[in-house]
């Protein structure tokens, strides 16, 4: 009998330690650890429960799904593109902006941002950087729609207009101002924020850029006759 309750409570203690064992294994996928400009948004079988932005070593429930996201600064040089100005001139324009993310439920679920970067990455498992970069494409496109947009209500110079007509190249921080507004607005929906967006390239299109730069060199000559006849008077 005591041999027989002594078999007993091994047996006990087998099983009790296998539901040990398999209860700690449960519990690992469950283990994070995030660093600073990080986020985790957490969905329990796909009901959305929270973003978590702290900083440390932390455990949640196994059976969260953790979609890690970077809220760090992020900088974008979108190539120069052939637009025609406000009096049809067909100028090339480029911006580099910086954005970051601002809400992260509205960049996870309000753009597929998801299939987008599994058709990127060819894989179900998405990586961070797999939504980051799905989410650079989504800014790129956008950043292309707005700067066709703003090039398209101002002219290139003053040339044919009035010298007190704000135009791209004489426009500065104003013309930049503009457009980073232009580029909140549309990338509002998704969550995200522009933080600076400045033309980091302007020229005219090559097949008028010749005939333009006659123009320009000729105006300069009659301007500066003009000068050495107000001078001679």
């Amino acid at each position: 009998l005591r041999n027989w309750m002594l078999f007993k409570g091994s047996i006990i203690m087998f099983f009790l330690l296998l539901l040990f064992l398999a209860l700690a294994v449960l519990m690992i996928p469950g283990y994070f650890s995030q660093e600073p400009n990080e986020a985790r948004v957490m969905v329990f079988f796909g009901k959305y429960k929270g973003t978590f932005t702290e900083t440390g070593f932390f455990w949640v429930n196994p059976f969260m799904n953790k979609k890690k996201l970077s809220l760090r600064a992020r900088n974008l040089d979108v190539e120069p593109i052939k637009v025609n100005d406000k009096i049809g001139n067909p100028i090339l324009i480029g911006l580099v902006l910086v954005w970051k993310l601002k809400d992260t439920y509205k960049a996870m679920f309000e753009i597929d941002a998801q299939t987008m970067a599994e058709k990127g990455n060819g894989q179900v498992s998405v990586t961070v950087a797999g939504r980051m970069n799905a989410f650079e494409a989504f800014v790129r496109v956008q950043s292309d729609a707005a700067l066709r947009q703003v090039a398209g209500e101002y002219a290139y110079d003053d040339n044919e207009h009035d010298k007190n007509e704000l135009t791209l190249r004489g426009g500065g921080e104003e013309i930049n101002n503009q457009l980073e507004h232009q580029l909140n607005e549309r990338l509002a929906m998704a969550g995200m924020e522009v933080v600076e967006a400045r033309i980091n390239y302007l020229a005219y299109a090559p097949e008028i850029a010749a005939v333009m730069l006659r123009r320009q060199q000729a105006s300069a000559i009659i301007t500066a006759r003009e000068k050495i006849v107000e001078g001679a008077v």
